[in-house]
């Protein structure tokens, strides 16, 4: 019971830190927000960087798990358009 306290402690801890950092909760927000920091574009550019990605990898609405994906190639690798 202990060991699940902390591991619930820890996962709202890593949100309330996430909302913070993004001011969202969506994986797909926080993949824009962190191209527009890194490349100096405007939203609209990034956004539309973004969907011409997921269209080449085949993906025509992107849901919350392929934003995820993309944001985690980014934050590992630094291209996570290129993927």
């Amino acid at each position: 019971m202990r060991v699940a306290v902390i591991i619930v402690g820890l996962l709202l801890a890593a949100a309330v830190a996430t909302y913070v950092r993004y001011e969202s909760l969506d994986p797909c927000d926080w993949l824009a927000r962190d191209l527009m920091v890194e490349s100096g574009l405007p939203r609209v550019a990034v956004d539309l960087r973004i969907s011409a990605a997921f269209l080449l990898d085949g993906v025509t609405d992107p849901d919350t798990g392929d934003c995820l994906v993309k944001w985690w190639a980014w934050r590992r690798d630094g291209v996570p358009l290129e993927e």
